[in-house]
Parts: structure tokens; C-alpha cells; sequence
């Protein structure tokens, strides 16, 4: 009887050795099953941001070929692998409101940091046109606060490349006064000088609005 107590502890008490053990060794850096796993997920992450520039650029090829009339002649699909050219658009994390005018409170309207990037997702100085569309979604009836184009012969002197900025900068003042809502919705476009092709991106930014004036509300104040 008593020799048939004891074999369930010894159990126990191997089990509960055999897991400290686990823990010590097993868990104290990753396996070689795990690293080749991690290895294998961005690898595939790679390949599906690569397949999503590809499929913006075909999307752009579709649009340029049910346009009426392209603008350039567009080069075909096997020369188009050959070069560098736009496979996508970008839009940075700085894009948003801008104090334009220090004489002025609040932000005089937005700065806009975008590139094209090629095929691999590096911004590279292509050629081309922008176009600017800003909204309001909480403003109501008609959203659009502003458009901003700005042609192929002048985009040139907003590329900025210094430091961890390579893109273009596009400065976007108020066309209708300051906006009402902090919350804005930028849409950029970008025609492709060498392709003809469009390309979109858009982001939701932040934009500040001037307060209201102190001393005019000081002076609706009953004199004593």
C-alpha cells in the first residue's frame, strides 16, 4: 500500500522537474524553428508590399488606358520594367496643418510631403504634375475646403532631400479661410511625366484653428 502511494508523487514530482527543465533551457532564447519562422513572415510581408506597388501600378496603367486621349505616349510593359519610374505614391507623417504666416494665429493651412516611390518603395524625384484636394467630412453639405495644382515645369523646386526628408513639400495655404475642424482629409494625385499614369494616396491629418480673438472678446464686456 505504501509503495503504491509513493509511485503517484514520484510521478509528480518527475513531471514537475521535467517542466522546470523545459524552462530553463527551452524558453531562454528562441528556437531555431521560431527565428525561420520570423524569417519566413517577412519575407512574405516584403513580398505582399511589393505585389500591392505592383497592383497600384497596374491600376494606374488601366486608368491611363481608358483615358480618352494620354498625354504622352506611354511606353510599353516590357520597357516600363527596364527603367526607374512611379509604382506608388506616399504620403509622410508631417503632412498636416502649417503656421504659414507667424503674423497670423493658427495654421494658415497645410504642407504636404509626398513622393512617388518605385517599385521597391523608395521615394525617387520622378517627373510630374500634383494635385491637391482637401476636406472637411464634418463640415456640411460640400466637404471640399481646398485644390492645389501644381504643374509638372514647377513641382521641381519643392523636392526637399536633406536628411531623413527625400520628398516633395507642397505648401497648401487656406483658399476659403481657416478651417473650422481640426480633423482633415488630404487626397493627392500625381501624374507620371514619363508614364502618363495617375496615382492616388490620401490621409487623414490634423490642422489647427485660430481661437478666438481675446481682446474682442474682452471688449463685449459691461464697462463698471
Amino acid at each position: 500500500m505504501n509503495a503504491d502511494r509513493k509511485r503517484p508523487a514520484r510521478f509528480i514530482c518527475v513531471y514537475l522537474c521535467a517542466s522546470a527543465a523545459l524552462s530553463l533551457f527551452g524558453c531562454g532564447r528562441p528556437s531555431k524553428a521560431n527565428v525561420e519562422l520570423r524569417k519566413q513572415n517577412q519575407a512574405l510581408q516584403n513580398q505582399i508590399a511589393d505585389l500591392k506597388r505592383q497592383h497600384e501600378a497596374d491600376l494606374a496603367s488601366i486608368r491611363n488606358l481608358q483615358s480618352s486621349a494620354p498625354t504622352v505616349p506611354t511606353l510599353p510593359p516590357e520597357r516600363l520594367e527596364k527603367v526607374v519610374t512611379t509604382y506608388g505614391l506616399k504620403i509622410g507623417r508631417l503632412t498636416g496643418g502649417s503656421d504659414l504666416d507667424p503674423n497670423q494665429p493658427g495654421d494658415d493651412g497645410l504642407k504636404i510631403y509626398v513622393a512617388p516611390v518605385d517599385r521597391t518603395g523608395e521615394a525617387i524625384k520622378a517627373a510630374g504634375s500634383f494635385v491637391v484636394e482637401a476636406f472637411d467630412l464634418a463640415k456640411p453639405g460640400d466637404t471640399r475646403i481646398g485644390r492645389w495644382e501644381f504643374p509638372t515645369d514647377q513641382v521641381q523646386k519643392y523636392w526637399v532631400n536633406f536628411l531623413t526628408q527625400t520628398n516633395y513639400v507642397l505648401p497648401a495655404p487656406w483658399q476659403n479661410g481657416p478651417t473650422e475642424h481640426p480633423e482633415i482629409t488630404v487626397k493627392v494625385t500625381f501624374t507620371d511625366e514619363l508614364t502618363g499614369r495617375q496615382f492616388e494616396a490620401q490621409k487623414v491629418v490634423h490642422a489647427k484653428f485660430a481661437a478666438p480673438n481675446s481682446s474682442t472678446c474682452a471688449s463685449t464686456k459691461p464697462s463698471s
